[in-house]
């Protein structure tokens, strides 16, 4: 299993398209900050997107996307100066909606979410910028989902719900995906090192055993490579020093079985995610999460 699809499994993306909005000429929609990612589709038409507190539109033509991995207030417009309807959420009209805003349109947009039950364990979602956009390109994976999705969307079919779910489970990835090729491996952070095949292994020893005692030494060992060297392309491709990742990834992990029902004792804790004695675990998880096991178990 490579690196993002353990940590996806492990956050649990669950996505959601709430509406397949018909607009007609002129048409602007403006969207309330909403609490986890947020994407749209232009599915047809021309418009341009616009992020609270920047005055400079970003133009979008018919089959891009748009994603807001922040969730920002903003708004989507056919011109910068279009009237808007404003302080739209959107998940006011129920899941997977169909809006006929216009009886003659001219655009037609999806709107979803992503969502993630444990997004402080995503790495890439603190390096992602405040928008994504990812230009329409004719004939690849991205542009086909967005296809079933809108066929899907405008259909009356049982089980339309799941479907579109699963649908924009694999959008996120896609987008994502496209992103890196568009952006190139060398400017987009923890995705970039994903293609690193050095650092790439290093991560997902470091993901799925974060019980063995790991140390620079070792890890550097364990992918064939010297220390120093190790460490330096690590800190260049990751952004932190490899024993800054690894405590990190530890807490995340330690802070999920903590919260899970039922809750096993610390030191079986402190045992899974690399500590060999509890006071010691505790001590780590208090200067990394701010409070002891037993107070975030409580």
């Amino acid at each position: 299993m490579d690196v993002l699809t353990h940590i996806l499994d492990t956050v649990r993306l669950k996505s959601s398209l709430y509406c397949r909005s018909e607009l007609g000429s002129p048409w602007g929609l403006h969207f309330t900050q909403h609490p986890c990612a947020v994407f749209h589709v232009l599915y047809q038409g021309a418009g341009c997107v616009r992020i609270k507190d920047d005055s400079s539109p970003m133009p979008l033509h018919a089959g891009d996307v748009v994603l807001l991995p922040g969730g920002e207030e903003h708004s989507i417009l056919e011109t910068a100066n279009a009237p808007v309807f404003h302080h739209l959420r959107l998940d006011q009209w129920g899941e997977c909606a169909l809006m006929r805003w216009s009886n003659n349109p001219t655009a037609v947009l999806l709107c979803g979410t992503f969502d993630f039950e444990h997004p402080e364990m995503l790495p890439l979602l603190k390096q992602l910028p405040r928008v994504l956009h990812i230009p329409y390109t004719a004939g690849c994976t991205l542009s086909q989902v967005l296809a079933l999705m809108a066929a899907e969307a405008e259909a009356e079919r049982p089980a339309k719900q799941v479907v579109l779910r699963r649908l924009a489970d694999i959008l996120f990835i896609q987008i994502i995906q496209r992103w890196v090729e568009i952006e190139g491996v060398d400017h987009c952070g923890w995705l970039g090192a994903l293609h690193d095949p050095i650092i790439e292994e290093a991560l997902k020893l470091i993901h799925t055993q974060p019980q063995q005692p790991w140390t620079v030494a070792s890890l550097a060992r364990a992918v064939a490579c010297s220390r120093s060297s190790f460490a330096a392309r690590f800190r260049v491709r990751v952004g932190e020093a490899p024993m800054e990742y690894l405590t990190r990834w530890r807490m995340q992990r330690a802070a999920l079985l903590l919260s899970a029902q039922p809750s096993p004792q610390i030191s079986e804790v402190a045992a899974q995610v690399g500590y060999s004695s509890a006071a010691a675990f505790s001590k780590a998880f208090k200067r990394q999460i701010g409070m002891a096991p037993k107070a975030y178990r409580r």
